[in-house]
């Protein structure tokens, strides 16, 4: 007898659910879902609805942590992505002053000043004042 294996899957609410497009009674979704109790993992799959209900598709596309910063790079890096909406989202992370300010990856000739330490007084510690 040919028993079909259950799997069961959980999806992270923290995460949200992010439509990339819609269209008719189907959408593709970008959510982070764990398969079998594994790791949760980026997740981009089609859905359609009928009668008010959701239905998953077989397949879709499961990414890593890696992978998916491999993906978002080479996008951004292709041209994909709105610049304005790529830099507000990077101006919200943690460490987004720590890194323009290494100056790891930027041309010498594009200084980056911290708007926080523009405002101490000059000769303060920290101060980007008369650089």
């Amino acid at each position: 007898m040919d028993e079909k294996k259950e799997f069961t899957f959980e999806i992270e609410e923290s995460f949200g659910d992010n439509i990339v497009e819609e269209g008719g009674n189907t959408s593709t979704n970008m959510r982070k879902i764990s398969w079998n109790g594994k790791p949760h993992k980026i997740d981009i799959r089609k859905y359609f609805y009928k009668n008010g209900q959701e239905f998953m598709t077989k397949k879709g596309v499961s990414l890593s942590e890696s992978g998916a910063n491999e993906v978002a790079s080479i996008l951004v890096e292709k041209g994909y992505g709105d610049t304005v909406r790529l830099i507000k989202a990077l101006r919200s992370r943690e460490n987004f002053s720590e890194a323009m300010l290494s100056g790891e990856g930027l041309e010498q000739d594009v200084p980056y000043f911290s708007p926080e330490n523009l405002l101490k007084p000059a000769g303060e510690a920290g101060s980007d004042v008369g650089k």
